[in-house]
Order: structure tokens, then C-alpha cells, then sequence
């Protein structure tokens, strides 16, 4: 019996590009070697020259998880906030700027924060005179993580969200409650020096209060014109999201085929529905190729079954559709910069318990 391909990843949420830029850079400040754990998780930042440019969210945070723990810092998140500008968020940055008030841009945030990521869902609620934002993350992809990681995703969004709030209110903005799921971290002083307020540790949900005076208070930098602009900019792009899942479906449709040998490229076209031409121009305007998404695939499925340690090295170069063991290993070296035996080893070395 042939064996069976791997489970898809727990989530299909993606994210844009400036986010896995941003905590690039907080890893490299911390002196760790950011591209080498992106190879590690399979990501390519080089491949990515379109700013909407979107990547798959379990690799970022499988990135992220590998940064913590190279880097020992729990209040990681924190240093990526701190780097935070709105332009990282493309067209739905100048809209959030030229808001009218803090209402109208906590509406706004939470109308098209499926722009920057669809991993996480952000509310906004008017009740008596309060306004509670919430932000929720995809359960299956963060059920993947330890608390850690998941907590330091939540410093960093939160972190933003206030520092966003404070840029167009004034340095006197102070929330009602800043409510966190997180425990108290360790270096809890120079956390709420940050935060500018004391949270509420272990709570249920990550949530922003903020009373209705301040809500409402008219800010310097409204301009509807700008408003109305990225905001048609964002309904362009959404409408527009069938063709940027195509990479997804072409590598669904290479997860099924790979075992059979590698596949060509006239014969998976039918099986998406298009003409060869058609998948090749729609990939190009993607900036990307079949190449890039059949490495890419390929190299996801090696450190899947890798780390699940299921099947041995040359099982693992079947199904992923090399014709032999030693093209298997010449390409994972490429990917990686090390052997599968090698990779395995450190993948199944157990991890540090997080605190």
C-alpha cells in the first residue's frame, strides 16, 4: 500500500508580506539569524517583491515560534510593535490615519483587517458609552503553537492597537481596561511601561475599552478624500482574492498528484480548470510560477513528514515525487542548507517547555 499524504496545514489563512518583514528585522535585532529560520519553515522573503504579496500564516508562525525560543525573549512581540508604522498596512494604514475619530477607525480596523491577515478577526462593539474592541485569532492555526507564541502574537497586536490609537489621539490616551490573556510576564515593568497602563492579565479575551469622550473626539489628521480612496483601493483588492488563492489551489492539486512522480504542467492545468497559458500568466501576475510553487510545495511536504517521523527519508522522497533519494537531498540542502537526516534530528529534539 502506497502511503498516504500528510494532512493539510491545520489553517489556509495567509497574511500580508509586512508583517513577516517587520519581524524579521526584531529577530535580527536580537542577533539571531532571521533568514536562516525562515529556509527552516519554508519561507522565502526573496520571492516576494509584490508589496500585497501575501504568505501562508502557519509558516509565519512556525517562524515565530523558532524566534522565541532562539532568542529567549518573551516580550519579542513587544520589540516587533515597537517598530510599527502605519504604512505597514498598506492602503488600510492611510485610511486608519485619516479617520475621523477613534470610533470610526476601530469600525474601519475591523471592516478590512482581513486585508493584512485573515488569521485573525478583530470586533468592535458601542455599549452604554463604552467601545470594546476584541481581537480573536484562527483556534486551528494558533492550536499548533505553545502558549508562548501565541501570547507574544497577541503582545504585538495589542501593542500596535494602542500605539495606533495613541499616534492620531495624543499621548494621553489611556484605555478604560486593556484586557490580555497572557499571564504577567516576567519583565511585567518594562511591559506596562510600554502599555503606558497596568493590564488585566489571564483574562478571557484580548480586548481594548475605551470610553465614549474619547471615542468621539475629532482628530487633526481626518480627511474623508484619503478615506474614500484606500478604501475603494482595499474593495479593488478584496475583490480580487479568487486569483490570489490560486497558488493554494495549484498546491492542493500538487499534494494529490506528487506521489505519481512529479507532475507536468499541461496535465494539472485541466484539473484547476484553466488552459496551461491561463495558469501561467494568472501565476506570473502573482509573481510567482509553477517552479516556485511546486519547490514550495515540495519542501512544506518534506518538513511535514520529516517531523511527523512517519516515513524514512527515501519514503519521503516518493511521495514528494523524486525519481531518486539523492535529488531528494540535493534539493532539500538548497531549501534548507542542511540534510533531511540532520533536519529530522534537530526537529525531533523536544523543545523547551514555555513558562
Amino acid at each position: 500500500m502506497s502511503p498516504q499524504p500528510p494532512p493539510p496545514p491545520a489553517s489556509d489563512a495567509s497574511a500580508l508580506r509586512s508583517w513577516l518583514l517587520a519581524a524579521k528585522r526584531a529577530v535580527e535585532q536580537r542577533g539571531v539569524d532571521a533568514d536562516a529560520l525562515l529556509r527552516e519553515v519554508g519561507l522565502d522573503l526573496s520571492t516576494l517583491s509584490d508589496p500585497m504579496a501575501r504568505y501562508p500564516a502557519h509558516l509565519g508562525l512556525a517562524f515565530w515560534q523558532k524566534a522565541l525560543r532562539a532568542t529567549g525573549e518573551e516580550l519579542l512581540g513587544v520589540d516587533l510593535a515597537l517598530q510599527f508604522l502605519p504604512l505597514n498596512f498598506t492602503a488600510l494604514g492611510y485610511a486608519l490615519m485619516a479617520s475621523e475619530n477613534l470610533a470610526q477607525m476601530y469600525l474601519r480596523l475591523a471592516r478590512y483587517a482581513h486585508v493584512v491577515t485573515d488569521a485573525a478577526d478583530v470586533r468592535f462593539h458601542l455599549d452604554e458609552g463604552v467601545g470594546r474592541l476584541t481581537i480573536t485569532g484562527d483556534q486551528a492555526l494558533l492550536g499548533t503553537a505553545d502558549a508562548a507564541t501565541v501570547w507574544s502574537i497577541f503582545d504585538y497586536a495589542m501593542l500596535t492597537l494602542v500605539r495606533g490609537s495613541r499616534m492620531l489621539y495624543g499621548r494621553d490616551f489611556v484605555p478604560l481596561e486593556l484586557r490580555l490573556q497572557r499571564q504577567r510576564p516576567k519583565d511585567h515593568a518594562r511591559f506596562e511601561k510600554v502599555f503606558r497602563c497596568t493590564p488585566l492579565y489571564g483574562c478571557k479575551e484580548n480586548a481594548l475599552l475605551v470610553d465614549h469622550a474619547t471615542l468621539h473626539k475629532p482628530l487633526s489628521f481626518a480627511n474623508l478624500e484619503v478615506v474614500k480612496a484606500s478604501e475603494e483601493a482595499m474593495d479593488r483588492y478584496r475583490s480580487h482574492w479568487p486569483d490570489r488563492g490560486l497558488p493554494q489551489q495549484l498546491a492542493a492539486v500538487l499534494k494529490e498528484m506528487l506521489p505519481s512522480g512529479e507532475p507536468r504542467q499541461d496535465d494539472v492545468a485541466p484539473r484547476l480548470a484553466m488552459t496551461l497559458r491561463t495558469l501561467q500568466r494568472r501565476l506570473a501576475e502573482l509573481d510567482t510560477s509553477y517552479r516556485d510553487v511546486l519547490n514550495q510545495t515540495r519542501h512544506q511536504l518534506a518538513l511535514d513528514h520529516l517531523a511527523a517521523a512517519r516515513y524514512s527519508v527515501g519514503e519521503i522522497s516518493f511521495l514528494l515525487g523524486f525519481s531518486e533519494v539523492s535529488a531528494f537531498t540535493r534539493a532539500f540542502r538548497r531549501w534548507t542548507g542542511t540534510s533531511p537526516s540532520t533536519w529530522r534530528q534537530g526537529a525531533l529534539t523536544p523543545p523547551p517547555h514555555a513558562h
